[in-house]
């Protein structure tokens, strides 16, 4: 028997400019904001570590960008097109800050594991 969920996974890969990190950490957690929450389960924005230190590292990293991804957690596919996805216009340019334009991604979770441990139960003290 197929179990299926109507939660959805968006996935975001931000190329951006060496030096300008921090001007695009701010933009993350004051500009891009989510007025209505009640259909995301949880949004984690990071910065992909040195593959110096992890060998089995398999991404294409450009040493000419930093790269963060994003990874939010929405209960339903269609609250993250009301939310968000409406307003995303792919003909735009990069931001000032983004080398290359960013990478997105929408994934349907066709089997998935719940750990024992519980996602973390507050926002980063500078995100908005």
């Amino acid at each position: 028997m197929e179990h299926t969920t109507e939660a959805r996974i968006v996935l975001v890969e931000w190329r951006i400019k060496k030096g300008r990190e921090d001007e695009f950490l701010e933009y993350w957690a004051t500009r891009a904001t989510i007025a209505d929450r009640s259909g995301l389960i949880g949004e984690f924005l990071s910065r992909v570590e040195d593959r110096k230190q992890f060998p089995w590292m398999v991404w294409n990293l450009d040493r000419r960008w930093t790269t963060f991804v994003n990874v939010g957690f929405w209960r339903e596919g269609a609250e993250f097109q009301q939310q968000i996805g409406r307003f995303i216009d792919n003909t735009k340019p990069p931001l000032a800050f983004e080398a290359q334009k960013r990478r997105r991604v929408f994934l349907a979770p066709a089997r998935w594991r719940i750990g024992a441990s519980p996602l973390l139960a507050s926002d980063h003290p500078s995100v908005r």
